[in-house]
């Protein structure tokens, strides 16, 4: 092999790192902390679930391929909302999987979240939502759709936290 194909093979080696590692940077840069077209900005929070001083928590069970609905009226004056969705303790642990999406009033779908999105795998999705200013008050929507859940259903709660 001469030295100018040798050359270039090293070249195209450099490129493709180069670029595989500019899509991973870009690829990271999207994960959380990020801020939505309506100015909220979205990332992970502290778990929650176990706090007792949540002011407004629902439960339910969710089958394979369903989707469930949540209205929430969030009062005006509110700057973070903490969200959290556990489907943590069932007898088939690390095997459910539940995606969360989150429309503010007047603002664009936040989502669809899966677990690990605050960094953690525990089968729970905790996340801080919060603006400039106040958030928009009003009716938001929180959406669970079961997305990989065994036919009997998994059990889950959603807790909504807001701070002023």
């Amino acid at each position: 092999m001469n030295v100018t194909k040798c050359s270039a093979q090293v070249v195209g080696k450099i490129l493709v790192a180069a670029l595989l590692t500019s899509l991973f940077l870009v690829s990271g840069a999207a994960a959380l902390p990020c801020k939505t077209a309506g100015g909220i900005a979205v990332a992970p929070a502290d778990d929650v679930s176990d706090r007792v001083e949540l002011i407004r928590s629902v439960g339910g069970t969710i089958h394979p391929g369903e989707y469930q609905t949540i209205w929430k009226s969030v009062p005006s004056g509110v700057r973070t909302i903490v969200v959290n969705l556990d489907w943590s303790g069932h007898q088939h642990s690390g095997t459910d999987s539940l995606a969360l999406t989150i429309t503010p009033p007047g603002s664009s779908v936040l989502g669809p979240y899966r677990d690990g999105v605050d960094g953690r795998m525990d089968e729970k999705i905790s996340l801080a939502l919060s603006g400039s200013d106040y958030l928009p008050s009003g009716t938001w929507k929180f959406l669970i759709f079961g997305e990989d859940v065994p036919e009997e259903g998994t059990d889950y709660t959603l807790n909504v936290i807001y701070y002023y």
